[in-house]
């Protein structure tokens, strides 16, 4: 099963000071569901929402994406506002080499029913997230997911799905 938060998290650095700075923040330690680049990555505790991601298991390294499901099952009936796919990162040796890619700012009117299973369309960035922005190192992969869920009557509900493997070669 997958965890999936939906967002839009930049990456790089302004490390106008110095690379002292960069070494001290990427050694930081991380709030579970922080989804920042070159942090560690632990998703939060399981909540109303569901995630579980349906990936190819393996993609080429000159691939620049890779498309994907994330079926989201919700504890309990809700009303709000979502959007109309997942994000979804990837993360190697604890710390995420890629962040969800930006999507439209346009979110759709949500109603899902207690057990209730919806499927959207995710996509995860083969090219880092550092400055470079270069191809990813062949490898194995953690691949996690994220979907936001704004209810009509309260705060958002954010979602993490994974990790599942993805191996880039």
């Amino acid at each position: 099963m997958v965890v999936l938060a939906f967002g839009v998290t930049a990456c790089g650095s302004d490390s106008g000071g110095g690379g002292s700075v960069e070494s001290e923040q990427s050694q930081a330690a991380s709030q579970p569901g922080e989804v920042a680049c070159g942090r560690p990555f632990q998703p939060p505790a399981p909540g109303e929402l569901r995630l579980e991601a349906r990936f190819p298991k393996s993609v080429r390294a000159d691939q620049q994406t890779v498309s994907g499901t994330v079926e989201v099952t919700s504890e309990n009936a809700l009303r709000g506002v979502a959007a109309t796919a997942g994000g979804a990162f990837l993360v190697r040796d604890g710390r995420v080499v890629t962040t969800p890619l930006p999507q439209d700012a346009m979110g759709v009117q949500w109603e899902p029913a207690a057990g209730e299973k919806k499927t959207v369309p995710a996509i995860a960035s083969l090219l880092s997230c550092e400055q470079d922005g270069g191809p990813l190192a062949p490898g194995d992969y953690e691949l996690y997911v994220q979907f936001v869920l704004t209810p009509d009557d309260g705060a958002p509900l954010t979602a993490y799905g994974g990790p599942l493997t993805l191996r880039v070669s």
